[in-house]
């Protein structure tokens, strides 16, 4: 059968495995490895062999019917694995995951086997499927390999014991038997996507956000994107704080009037860039995705094995109310002293600028100039220290807590990165604004911590990786060269070619790419700095907008020539960090409006009759015609273009349509059945 005439009906399992198998038989391949496993050196030959059967062990015998092929480094110790997978059980993970691709129709609809005759794209089987969705279906098919009730610990193992149900390569790789895992790069469109998007000649032209996407998935193709709109953002309060800078104009009006026009800026910002994340994840067909208690475990999630009650699948199954005991009686209490801590350092900083002002104004020499801005730096670096220490404890609370999706993993991770980040970064300007009162003070002090953060960011992010990478390729020639005795052990489908296992090599030496929180992390608390006291320090708009305008091309180029290859992750949307920012919009009013109300020549405005609680209601009143101005701005822009909106209406009514049809065709069967079953009664 001609693979563009491929006609798919209601199959059973059998008739449509052997369908697939048609069809990529008229197309072999040769074995391509996808993914790379790396096992510690001296890990113990039988948990080798059994991840190993694991991988290549078929589906009704637990395993993940994967091709695997094996290099064992004797020089070193060291065993190497190769993963890659046949076309047909890539497109059967496809089905299960419910991956969409693209319709006859030109929309994106989950692909499943038994209509897979309407994808477009189907008659290429080999490249049906992206380089990066091939690879995120091998990860899934391997994290989904759980242990069950008899394999109680890994061989050659002992002490390391097995949850039933939990995540066999999971445990591999928290007990670092398996120290890397890692997606191979494609070498052109790398080189392809590098030249489109970081180099200096790009650096005021739009991000390539497709071919990210197409790259390296969603999740990071939707952080990028937002970090270019943000930057964009930024343009206007940064052009009006130039002119405020360069400018004479000195009157009650001009804190009140950016904070103003900043504060509803920010909302429209919001509000246009859902507008714009739901054109991308409706063109990316990822706009319906939605978490719900059908949605499988995330892979590190264990329990006792059990059922899903929705789909009657087996899966672990751990109780709500442990887990809520070590929310409550574990973790609030070690967030709430790490606030303190923080509260406290925060504390010791303002010991230490008393100290600095006191020994300048002695003696006014440079040498004491310098110490003035030296306890603002200090404080700035050990913010970063004890943000870096409480993000691994957060980390480890918030596995220990074992959440089941992997949406309410990332969410209760956000809300405990940002409680902590936000106390840590800003209590000191709120103990500054609002208990010593004194805006000279702020501003100094706002404008040390943005630009001594910015400066510390940049170089890790963008100096420190480039020195470095000259050197790890020099490592990895060296490391090369000593693989010439290689005895390689083949466990199926080949060899594995010398560039492959050179780049392998290379990539092995790479930083591992830890995903998007820390990236998103970063714009937050920029953004608080921005917005919050906008009133105070309006230059800050234009810090943060050089600052991103570099922070857009380190970041890719990081992501090109630094990072090790993240699997692909799909999104509709940023998740809860859009909540996260839009309630620092909503508190920049209540800041900026007591930082206004605090200001004496407003208040010389006032009869001088009135009292302090007249004062306090009056701004309350104007903070919140402010927010009523905001939610209206909100209203008014939608969250959806009216053609996605459309677009969405057609979908499901095409879907309604198609749901009635194959009801009529079931119903004239049936009634074909009956037919004859009846006719045979009567004779």
């Amino acid at each position: 059968m001609d693979r563009g005439e491929v006609k798919v009906a209601v199959m059973s399992d059998e008739e449509v495995t052997a369908g697939i198998q048609s069809m990529v038989r008229q197309s072999p391949a040769p074995f391509r490895p996808l993914v790379v496993l790396e096992f510690a050196v001296g890990a113990k030959q039988s948990a080798i062999e059994w991840m190993i059967s694991k991988l290549q062990g078929s589906e009704a015998t637990g395993g993940a019917e994967l091709e695997v092929s094996a290099v064992v480094m004797t020089y070193k110790q060291q065993t190497v694995l190769y993963i890659g997978a046949k076309n047909t059980r890539l497109l059967s993970a496809a089905d299960m995951t419910s991956l969409c691709k693209v319709y006859k129709d030109n929309h994106y609809r989950e692909f499943t086997i038994e209509d897979m005759a309407n994808f477009k794209g189907i008659e290429d089987v080999d490249s049906f499927l992206t380089t990066a969705e091939k690879q995120k279906l091998i990860l899934h098919e391997m994290e989904a390999v759980r242990a069950s009730d008899e394999e109680g610990h890994i061989p050659g193992y002992d002490k390391i014991k097995l949850w039933t149900g939990k995540s066999i390569l999971k445990k591999y790789l928290s007990r670092e038997i398996i120290t890397k895992m890692y997606p191979l790069h494609e070498p052109e469109e790398i080189k392809k996507l590098g030249a489109d998007w970081y180099q200096l000649k790009r650096v005021f032209k739009e991000q390539p956000i497709d071919d990210i996407r197409h790259y390296f998935g969603e999740k990071i193709a939707l952080y990028f994107a937002f970090l270019g709109y943000y930057t964009i953002a930024l343009i206007p309060p940064a052009f009006i704080g130039i002119i405020y800078f360069i400018t004479s104009w000195q009157s009650m009006y001009r804190e009140a009037i950016f904070a103003v026009f900043n504060l509803i800026w920010a909302t429209i910002f919001l509000e246009v860039w859902k507008r714009y994340c739901s054109e991308l994840s409706y063109r990316w067909g990822t706009i319906d995705m939605v978490s719900s208690k059908y949605d499988e475990p995330r892979a590190n999630y264990y329990g006792t094995l059990g059922e899903n009650p929705v789909t009657g699948k087996p899966e672990p199954v751990f109780p709500k109310w442990k887990r809520n005991f070590r929310f409550y009686c574990v973790t609030v209490p070690i967030v709430s002293v790490a606030l303190g801590i923080a509260f406290y350092i925060m504390l010791g900083y303002f010991i230490m600028q008393e100290w600095a002002d006191k020994k300048y104004a002695s003696e006014k020499s440079w040498v004491n100039f310098s110490v003035l801005y030296l306890p603002t730096v200090i404080y700035a670096v050990l913010i970063g220290i004890v943000n870096a220490i409480y993000r691994k404890v957060a980390k480890k609370l918030n596995d220990w807590e074992n959440h089941r999706l992997q949406s309410a993993y990332d969410n209760h991770l956000i809300v405990k990165l940002i409680l902590f980040d936000f106390v840590n970064c800003f209590i000191s300007l709120f103990y500054v604004a609002f208990y010593i009162q004194d805006m000279a003070l702020l501003r100094s002090h706002l404008a040390a911590l943005l630009i001594t953060q910015q400066l510390i960011g940049q170089v890790q992010e963008a100096m420190v990786p480039f020195l470095f990478l000259k050197r790890r390729k020099k490592q990895v020639d060296e490391v090369l060269k000593k693989q010439n005795a290689l005895q390689k052990k083949e466990y199926f489908n080949g060899e594995i070619a010398e560039d492959v296992q050179r780049q392998a090599g290379m990539e092995s030496e790479m930083e591992e790419y830890n995903g998007t929180m820390d990236d998103y992390l970063e714009m937050f608390l920029q953004f608080g700095y921005v917005f919050l006291f906008s009133s105070a320090f309006p230059l800050a708009a234009l810090w943060a907008l050089i600052n991103n305008v570099t922070e857009i091309r380190s970041d890719a180029f990081k992501m090109v020539k630094v990072f090790q290859r993240p699997f692909a992750e799909s999104a509709a949307s940023i998740g809860a960090w859009q909540v996260a920012f839009e309630l620092i919009s909503i508190m920049a009013v209540m800041t900026n409006c007591a930082l206004i109300g605090m200001n004496p020549e407003v208040r010389k405005l006032l009869p001088s009759d009135v009292t302090a609680v007249n004062i306090v209601l009056i701004f309350v009143a104007v903070e919140h015609i402010i927010l009523a101005i905001k939610v209206a701005v909100a209203y008014l822009i939608p969250d959806q273009p009216k053609w996605v909106e459309i677009e969405l209406a057609k979908t499901a009514y095409q879907s309604k349509l198609a749901l009635q049809e194959k009801h009529i065709h079931r119903t004239s069967q049936d009634k074909e059945k009956i037919d004859a079953v009846l006719k045979e009664k009567s004779q």
